[in-house]
Formats: C-alpha cells, sequence, structure tokens
C-alpha cells in the first residue's frame, strides 16, 4: 500500500484556507449559513464536482416555545370558561386572507448540499460510503459544558409541563363529563405553574441563544475543509467498486435536523440502490488540537460503534504514523451519525457509523475561543489521509473477494 504522504492528491495547505475562509457566523437560517454553503459549492465546481442542494424547514426552540404558550393560553381561557374568547379568535382568525396567513410561529429554513462520486465498476448493489461534515456553528454567551448543564435542566422542565399539559386535558375532559369537580384552586394552580414555566423558559433561551459573532472553527468547520478535500480526492481517482456520497448538514446545532431529513428523505431509495449492510457513514465532526475517533460509549454496559471500522482506522493511522485517539465516552456525542444510526436500525441493516471527533476540544466550541488558531493543519491533513487510505483498504479487501469468487466460480 502506498502511504498517501507520496501521493500529490491535494493541496495540503487547502484544509487550513478552508478554516480561514469560513471564519463568520453560519448560524442555521441565517445569511452566514447560505455563505457557507455556497462557499462549498464554488470549491466543489471548480473541480468539476457537481452538488445538489436541498432546501427543508425545522422548528427551533424559539418557536416551540411560542407554540406551547399559545397552546397554555387556550387551555387556561378554556379552564376559566372563556371558551367563547377561543371560539372568537379563531372566527376572526379564519374570516379574513390576510390574518389566516399571520403567524409568529413560522418554522425555520435550512439547506442540505451533497454530491455522489460514483464508482468506477458500477456493480448493482454495491456498499456506499456517506461521509458528512455539518457546515451550520453556534455561538453562546456561555462555555458549553455550562449549557450541556443548563439544557438537562431546561427538559426537566419541558417534561414537567408536558405532565401539566395532561393533567389540563384530563380535568377539563373530566370536569365536562361531570365524573369530578374542579376547585377553582387547583384550576389556578395549574395555570399559574403553566405560565411560571414559559417565564422561566424564556431567559434560559435568551441567555443560551443570544448569539455573539463565532467563527465555528472547529465545530465544524474542520469537518468542512476535510470533506471538501476529500470530495477533491475521490473525483480526481474514485474508487473501484463504492459509491462515495458526502453530505454537508444544515441545521445539526439545532437537533441534526438536516442529517435527520437527508435520512428521511433518502434512506429508502438507498436502500434499493446499495447494499446497506457493508456501507457506513464517517461523521467528522470537529478536529482541532487531535485527532479524536470514538469508540464505545455507556457507563456500565458500553455499546460499540461498530464492527470493524474502527479498527481499519486505527490501523490505517499506525501504517501512516498519525496520532490517532480512539476514545470511550459515558454518553455520545450529539453529531450527525446518530441520524443514520437510527434509520439503520429502521431499515434492519448491518450499516455501520462512525464519528471523528475531538472530545477535549469541547472547551472551546460554541464560544468566541473556537478560533483557526485551534485547528492544526497536520492534524487536519492527517484526517484527510487516515480516510483517504481506510477507504482504499476497505475497496481493495472488496477487490479481493470479488476476484475469489470469480475464481471459485471458474
Amino acid at each position: 500500500m502506498i502511504p498517501i504522504s507520496n501521493l500529490q492528491l491535494y493541496n495540503k495547505q487547502k484544509t487550513m484556507e478552508h478554516i480561514q475562509s469560513l471564519t463568520f457566523n453560519r448560524t442555521a437560517s441565517s445569511t452566514g449559513e447560505t455563505e457557507a454553503l455556497n462557499y462549498i459549492e464554488k470549491e466543489l465546481i471548480e473541480k468539476n464536482i457537481h452538488p445538489e442542494v436541498e432546501h427543508f424547514n425545522w422548528t427551533g426552540p424559539i418557536t416551540v416555545l411560542m407554540r406551547t404558550s399559545y397552546l397554555l393560553i387556550i387551555v387556561n381561557l378554556i379552564l376559566f370558561r372563556m371558551i367563547l374568547l377561543v371560539i372568537a379568535y379563531f372566527i376572526v382568525k379564519y374570516s379574513f386572507a390576510s390574518l389566516r396567513e399571520m403567524s409568529f410561529i413560522n418554522s425555520e429554513e435550512s439547506k442540505n448540499i451533497f454530491t455522489l462520486i460514483k464508482a468506477k465498476e458500477k456493480v448493482p448493489n454495491r456498499p456506499l460510503v456517506i461521509i458528512t461534515a455539518h457546515y451550520d456553528s453556534i455561538s453562546a454567551n456561555i462555555p458549553y459544558r455550562l449549557q450541556v448543564v443548563i439544557f438537562f435542566i431546561y427538559r426537566l422542565i419541558v417534561f414537567f409541563y408536558i405532565i401539566v399539559f395532561a393533567v389540563f386535558i384530563t380535568i377539563f375532559f373530566l370536569d365536562l363529563l361531570l365524573i369530578i369537580s374542579v376547585s377553582n384552586l387547583l384550576v389556578v394552580f395549574i395555570a399559574f405553574s403553566s405560565v411560571g414555566g414559559v417565564l422561566i423558559s424564556i431567559p434560559i433561551l435568551y441567555i443560551v441563544f443570544k448569539e455573539r459573532p463565532s467563527s465555528g472553527s472547529i465545530d465544524n468547520a474542520s469537518g468542512v475543509a476535510i470533506s471538501i478535500e476529500l470530495a477533491k480526492i475521490f473525483k480526481k481517482n474514485p474508487l473501484e467498486n463504492m459509491d462515495i456520497l458526502i453530505l454537508w448538514p444544515g441545521a445539526e446545532e439545532w437537533g441534526l435536523k438536516g442529517s435527520r431529513k437527508f435520512c428521511k428523505s433518502h434512506f429508502k431509495s438507498l436502500k434499493k440502490l446499495y447494499d446497506l449492510d457493508r456501507s457506513f457513514n464517517i461523521n467528522i465532526d470537529m478536529v482541532g488540537s487531535y485527532i479524536g475517533l470514538l469508540n464505545k460509549s455507556g457507563l456500565i454496559f458500553r455499546s460499540k460503534m461498530n464492527n470493524n471500522l474502527n479498527e481499519i482506522f486505527g490501523a490505517t493511522a499506525n501504517q501512516l504514523n498519525i496520532p490517532l485517539e480512539i476514545y470511550n465516552k459515558i454518553i455520545k456525542p450529539k453529531s450527525d451519525y446518530k441520524s443514520f444510526e437510527k434509520y439503520a436500525k429502521k431499515t434492519k441493516s448491518k450499516f455501520q457509523v462512525s464519528c471523528f471527533h475531538s472530545s477535549k476540544d469541547s472547551k472551546y466550541i460554541h464560544s468566541l475561543s473556537d478560533t483557526p488558531d485551534k485547528c492544526s493543519l497536520e492534524n487536519l491533513n492527517g484526517c484527510v489521509n487516515i480516510c483517504h487510505q481506510a477507504l482504499r483498504s476497505i475497496d481493495l479487501r472488496i477487490e479481493g473477494v470479488k476476484r475469489n469468487q470469480i475464481t471459485y466460480v471458474a
């Protein structure tokens, strides 16, 4: 196997140039996100790589909060026997076309961009490699680890008010059926507790999501840079037996919205075209001060990420003499590989997922500290080299299996 360091397949300065070119706020649904997508598109088209762009809508936490607030207002009005106000609201709203179109809870819009590089051998039911790297970013006023704690508290609040809402509905219908008599004190308690939950949520969301300009270099201009260069390498010299689909999903920071939309739209067709049992996803989300590769997760009964994909990456890194930290984590990082993992279970396939993620660099992300100088050119290119050489190695194994089958048949 020829070490990739001896192959002039790409400009090794370009990975850092990509990161420096993306040093602006790329929040989902913002102008910056569109500018980032345009940059990726331009880089690909310059190398005669033709990408596709798909638009999708998604719902953020602010929209959810607004919808919850409206719902609670309506439920409270019903509980306080002000049903006529609710009826009047809907009559007025749907009596006029202009009012029908008005809404304070519109969905956000983002975009996915992807490209397919076909194998040299167009064999039916061949494997597919899906490389993912989200291109949106987010920056908050507080450190990332504190954000994790706050969101845990926020989820508890949301869970509590889901229960409160269920109690709302139950009491209302029981009262209508004259099974119980609702006391005014209970109604007041439920009403004020529900409104209180919304009021508590507002400052939490404001503190976390009041954005400040950030370059989002580690998270995830690094992954974008690596995947762009991988696209160029495989366009120049495709694999023999595997197609490569490279996806840059949008709105990852708001709940993996782009990758979930992609899987929902395409997984059925991918299952028909490819052998998903031999296919896999390489998710590149953060390559900063080192190259990290997630291996196992869980506290006691740790689940392994995949059957043998990480072993191939590890062996490739050793062969190329590139430092690679394969690590375990109690809680998995939330990244786009989870979308593919979920759909692999739905299709009952042996589809594997992997995730390059420099976990220790999380102290920098989602903040003004996530700057290009935190990314190492050596690590960026090292990740490119590992992915490229590992895929070549897997491709050679498939070729070897095919030759053995032909010899056996003969």
